[in-house]
């Protein structure tokens, strides 16, 4: 027999409930979805606000700072007071605003964190920028500067044509990528430029220099430049420059945050050849402890190299270049070691030692006093006039604000 049709129309209510049912999910989820995502654009609709807020005022600090009649570069409080630390909001609803929050001076660079918001949610950004002017430094007026009473020079060969210590002035190698001979350079055209082959000041002795077999003094051509030899008993230079004026050229340098930290721990001997800049990216480096630094393996390296404390310095197998400053404190001194050398630009010690002759050079060692080599050291800030116009270096968002 065939069901009673009256329990078919239930049938059809119970389906029809659950898809009323099933509808009704649906379309809440579908509501659900849409103020979620309208949550969410919401929320990136302001981040985006405070990010262009902080862009626009880190934008304009920059500006400030890199303005040639801002006179108050390196002095943080005046800077401040200048550029201002106020509020400062965008538009007219007072709704997204940005603010100085720090400034910080150390050799050189300037950084700058600015923070952006929304004042009714609270969202904000932090944007950083470095800024670096330069570091100005005095003018080497030799191929090697020695200051104080205890300064001495040898040269350890009779070999014929060595010089070891040239201030005629040298053109950089064709290439960095140079060995042997090819990385002897050529001097310039023209002898305006040339320096001192040695400045020793505070000590005018006339035995602090000797050349030929260490103490024989039978081979002074082993030392060139305009005047091949220069020595006072003053504590400053001709051109006035004194100790204390390198020291702070050398405190400003190793006070940057990009400057290489090289620790040599007692008795040991650290080869330091992988961590010199190039011609192109000079680099600065602060050599720190009590040992021997060795340059070698075919290296090419520019840049600004200092070392402090009783370490010996030499170059050590295959052929070593380095362009650039070398400047030796508390006891650091120089040797001729094994390998040939060829150093473009100028040693300074600020620290006769009264141990151990300061610079001994021998072998295949030569210094050569080079304005090319300071040149580029100054294109890239790291010595020479500050630049006018600060170069922005890094641009980058700060997300833990705690840092």
């Amino acid at each position: 027999m065939n069901a009673p049709k009256h329990s078919q129309h239930g049938t059809v209510l119970i389906v029809s409930l659950i898809i009323l049912a099933m509808a009704t999910l649906i379309g809440v989820a579908g509501m659900n979805g849409s103020f979620i995502q309208e949550r969410i654009a919401g929320n990136q609709k302001q981040t985006t606000e405070a990010f262009m807020a902080a862009e626009t005022g880190l934008s304009q600090v920059i500006q400030d700072l890199r303005d040639p009649a801002f006179a108050h570069w390196g002095q943080r409080d005046n800077s401040l007071e200048v550029i201002g630390t106020q509020a400062r909001y965008l538009g007219n609803d007072q709704q997204v605003a940005w603010q100085l929050e720090s400034l910080t001076y150390a050799g050189g660079t300037a950084t700058v964190r600015v923070r952006g918001w929304v004042a009714p949610t609270g969202t904000e950004r932090v944007l950083e920028a470095t800024l670096d002017r330069g570091l100005g430094g005095p003018s080497p007026e030799s191929a090697y500067t020695c200051y104080g009473p205890s300064c001495q020079t040898r040269t350890g060969s009779n070999a014929a044509k060595t010089v070891y210590y040239d201030g005629r002035d040298w053109r950089l190698p064709s290439t960095t990528s140079c060995s042997g001979s090819g990385c002897d350079g050529e001097m310039v055209d023209h002898r305006d430029g040339d320096k001192a082959g040695i400045y020793l000041i505070g000590n005018d002795s006339s035995d602090a220099i000797g050349t030929g077999n260490q103490d024989g003094n039978n081979r002074s051509d082993q030392i060139q430049g305009d005047p091949p030899v220069r020595q006072t008993d003053q504590n400053a230079s001709e051109a006035g420059v004194t100790v204390s004026d390198w020291q702070a050229y050398a405190d400003a340098l190793t006070s940057r945050s990009d400057t290489g930290q090289i620790d040599v721990n007692t008795g040991n001997t650290v080869d330091i050849s992988q961590f010199l800049g190039s011609r192109d990216a000079p680099a600065v480096n602060h050599v720190t402890g009590t040992g021997s630094i060795r340059l070698s393996g075919n290296t090419h390296g520019a840049g600004v190299l200092i070392v402090s404390g009783d370490i010996e310095i030499f170059p050590a197998n295959g052929t070593m270049t380095f362009e650039g400053l070398i400047i030796l404190r508390d006891g650091a001194r120089l040797s001729s070691g094994s390998g040939t050398a060829n150093v473009f630009g100028s040693i300074i010690s600020l620290t006769g030692n009264e141990d151990a002759v300061d610079a001994d050079l021998g072998g295949n060692f030569s210094l050569k006093y080079s304005s090319e080599a300071l040149e580029n050291l100054s294109e890239h800030g790291l010595w020479g006039s500050p630049l006018t116009a600060p170069r922005v270096v890094t641009w980058k968002e700060v997300v833990n604000t705690d840092t």
